[in-house]
């Protein structure tokens, strides 16, 4: 095959004309086997050059994406697989950023720790599973966890639960309930959680019960009797977390 123009590409790249058409080569490649002092290359030779050039192009649009922004192995191999790498391509690429220290995991799992604290509410359970979800191991991820001092999960429980309470239109169990939920789904501790709610002295919203009862009155009143109506309303409120005692008191003053 013959060489018939080399063309300065973008940064380091070269453009290498043959009579067998147009390939784009690297620098590294291009002084490692002199391609310079060449006219002329045989099939079998060439083709090994851009093997080679593959694998360091998969090595060079890693190194772009790290640029950008941290990654894990796990995200990069997702990434060059999208991009139709071949799997010797990738490994070639993931090895050679672990050797040359670009895939750091202390860094990007004290990186994900700090985001994921500053930036969103998340307890510790949360973000050992997208940790995990990235590939990390647990020994690895508790070691970077354990140093979070516990004040900050409690604040951020203690701040999530106050500005709902706020806001809150339920019954105190149902506030409870539904606030143990959503935080233990956002990773915090069931036992924080609790030892916050027990401090607090929650009142039962009265003026919501008054709009609940006198909403059920009118709507079953024009269908059923009053003892049936009572029924049906202490139903509808024990149903929403309200107690007896104070369902039967609102009743009677309806």
């Amino acid at each position: 095959m013959k060489i018939l123009k080399y063309k300065k590409g973008k940064k380091n790249e070269y453009k290498i004309l043959t009579d067998d058409g147009e390939y784009i080569l690297y620098d590294d490649i291009i002084i490692k086997h002199e391609l310079l002092l060449k006219k002329e290359i045989n099939k079998k030779e060439w083709d090994s050059i851009i093997k080679e050039n593959n694998l360091l192009k998969a090595y060079y649009d890693s190194l772009k994406l790290i640029s950008t922004k941290l990654r894990t192995a796990k995200e990069l191999k997702c990434l060059l697989s999208r991009k139709k790498y071949l799997t010797k391509e990738i490994e070639y690429a993931i090895k050679r950023l672990e050797e040359e220290g670009y895939l750091n995991h202390q860094v990007y799992i004290e990186a994900y720790i700090h985001d994921a604290l500053t930036l969103k509410l998340v307890g510790e359970k949360k973000i050992a599973s997208e940790l995990e979800s990235l590939g990390f191991k647990n020994d690895e991820i508790n070691t970077y966890l354990r140093k979070v001092d516990p004040s900050i999960y409690q604040e951020k429980i203690e701040k999530y639960i106050l500005k709902k309470l706020k806001a809150n239109k339920k019954s105190v169990s149902e506030f409870k309930r539904k606030i143990m939920l959503d935080l233990i789904n956002k990773g915090f501790n069931k036992e924080d959680i609790e030892a916050f709610l027990n401090t607090l002295e929650i009142e039962e919203n009265t003026e919501e019960i008054k709009k609940i009862i006198n909403r059920l009155y009118n709507k079953y009143m024009n269908k059923y009797d009053l003892y049936t109506t009572k029924n049906k309303i202490r139903q509808y409120l024990y149903s929403k977390g309200y107690g007896s005692i104070d369902i039967d008191e609102y009743i009677k003053r309806t």
